[in-house]
């Protein structure tokens, strides 16, 4: 490992400051009721980019990766006949079940303890599939989106929205390291030993919540990623014969740049245009959007 290396993403961390959204996801972490919160508020803003098709109402949804429950809660809230929602974590959809329970939603949320590359459900059972910042994190991908088409119904929709690896915050360390693209210039064990210095230091662990705990010392890479880039799910998405209706590579600081002025509109229209660009786009694109169907 190289000392050098250690000090400056040491140097450039002190530096760089945590940007608002990272303040706020700390915040989050310290509750299943901020971290709920901040779900319901995050699909709240992230649905509406799926374009005109994005409707749950009256429909069967499965929510792949559902967290604690906060996702589930909008989709109940958005008129959803049911929502399936699915997590490997017993202590995520206990926090769903707790939810849903003080909202009054228990007849339409059904937490499922299940893997997502091996569905507990029968062919055509779902109308919309959704998954929101969890398809980077699941190890087996392709049997993962082989079994969302097998319980899609054919007239079904599945709406997907998460990080390629090489996007500014793909290496998901915030709480820990905050400059963009630490993988990209690091590696892993630079800034595994990085992060655990800053533990040390400051104990994000012991006030976080159990699934946001990161333990530094038993990791030897960067934890919970598959590493997925946009042209792998391209392909993947091909190689299973599914459609893309919609997709949109979404460029860093969209909603910085949007609310700042003409300048900035004009930066952010340039930053569109480059997300058409093969190289490009794995790093410029915060966000991948795609909405899909069976052939």
């Amino acid at each position: 490992m190289s000392r050098f290396g250690l000090w400056l993403v040491e140097m450039l961390n002190n530096l760089i400051p945590s940007l608002d959204m990272h303040c706020e996801l700390d915040g989050a972490k310290l509750s299943d009721e901020d971290y709920q919160k901040r779900d319901y508020q995050e699909a709240q803003r992230i649905c509406p980019e799926f374009g005109s098709l994005w409707d749950v109402a009256g429909r069967k949804v499965l929510d792949v990766g559902s967290g604690l429950g906060g996702k589930p809660s909008y989709y109940a809230n958005q008129g959803a006949h049911s929502v399936t929602a699915i997590d490997l974590r017993t202590y995520s959809l206990a926090a769903t079940r707790t939810l849903a329970g003080r909202k009054g939603q228990q007849s339409v949320i059904r937490p499922v303890v299940a893997d997502a590359a091996s569905l507990p459900f029968q062919n055509d059972s779902f109308d919309v599939i959704v998954s929101i910042n969890v398809f980077e994190h699941i190890d087996d991908l392709p049997s993962t989106l082989a079994e969302c088409k097998r319980v899609l119904r054919l007239d079904g929709l599945m709406f997907l929205h998460f990080p390629p690896f090489y996007s500014p915050w793909g290496a998901h360390l915030e709480g820990w390291i905050d400059f963009p693209w630490p993988h990209v210039f690091f590696s892993d064990q630079t800034l595994i030993q990085a992060a655990q210095r800053v533990e040390e230091r400051r104990a994000r662990n012991v006030d976080y919540i159990a699934p946001a705990k990161v333990d530094w010392t038993h990791v030897d890479c960067l934890p919970e990623l598959n590493r997925t880039t946009i042209r792998q799910f391209l392909r993947l998405i091909h190689s299973l014969d599914l459609v893309i209706i919609e997709s949109h590579m979404l460029p860093f600081a969209r909603h910085y740049l949007a609310d700042r002025g003409p300048l900035a509109r004009s930066a952010l229209s340039i930053l569109k245009g480059l997300t058409a660009l093969p190289l490009l786009r794995e790093v410029i694109t915060t966000k991948m959007v795609f909405v899909l169907r069976k052939a």
